[in-house]
């Protein structure tokens, strides 16, 4: 399994949303169903574990959407 297709299974799973959904436009913090703050939390702690990376403050708070947890997972070393 590839990085992206985990950062995928991540969300998939904790968000409960489809293939279809992977993007900007149908995902975003506050406006996906299962996206709230609790919803947040858990993903951000799957994502640290699964990647063995740490997510700043900064980094929790500035992942609003799909495409900008790709970017702060780059920024944390991870290849996507």
């Amino acid at each position: 399994m590839t990085n992206l297709e985990k950062y995928n299974s991540i969300l998939k799973r904790d968000l409960a949303v489809r293939d279809e959904d992977l993007n900007d436009e149908r995902l975003q913090y506050n406006n996906t169903p299962n996206w709230d703050s609790i919803g947040h939390m858990d993903m951000v702690s799957d994502m640290e574990e699964a990647f063995g990376v740490q997510f700043e403050t900064l980094d929790i708070m500035s992942f609003s959407n799909y495409t900008a947890g790709i970017e702060i997972l780059r920024k944390l070393g991870v290849q996507l």
